[in-house]
């Protein structure tokens, strides 16, 4: 009995032992548009993965041209993604966190096994502030390509 214990243990602690944590390149951060109508049956995800151009422009397409501002008119943004820098997909996948807040999320570990890579993000507590409400923060950052799912754990702020 013993034998068959020690045999289960050793099994899974060798499949936990093979996730290998996956280098993250931070590559921007700013504000973006949300969608104002989203339906109420389904919630979107905080995380993005763009695996190509096309999700790529689209993603660039939702990044303001003027910063939020009282003043009239609006000082231009400094995103440097307004740029549309390149990015070759071949060779790496985007991560991008997205949350309806002025407080930006932060990549913690980005972990890779044989069938998924895990995505670990920390969401601070939100501050209390004024904001317009189809407008939210995004954090992105590259990882080498890879063609797995990928999932996302939230830590613990």
């Amino acid at each position: 009995m013993t034998t068959h214990v020690a045999v289960a243990l050793l099994v899974v602690l060798s499949q936990t032992g093979k996730a290998e944590n996956i280098p993250t390149k931070a590559f921007a951060k700013g504000i973006i548009l949300l969608p104002l109508n989203r339906p109420a049956k389904v919630k979107a995800s905080p995380l993005l993965v763009v695996r190509d151009t096309k999700a790529y422009a689209r993603f660039l397409d939702r990044i303001p041209g003027k910063q939020i501002s009282r003043t009239r008119p609006a000082p231009f943004n400094k995103d440097p993604l307004l740029q549309r820098p390149p990015v070759d997909f071949k060779r790496h996948t985007l991560l991008i966190l997205t949350r309806p807040s002025m407080t930006r999320p932060t990549f913690q570990a980005v972990n890779s096994s044989e069938k998924v890579v895990t995505v670990t993000a920390e969401f601070p507590r939100e501050l209390p502030a004024a904001r317009p409400i189809h407008i939210g923060t995004y954090t992105a950052a590259l990882i080498p390509q890879t063609s797995l799912p990928i999932h996302l754990k939230l830590a613990k702020p």
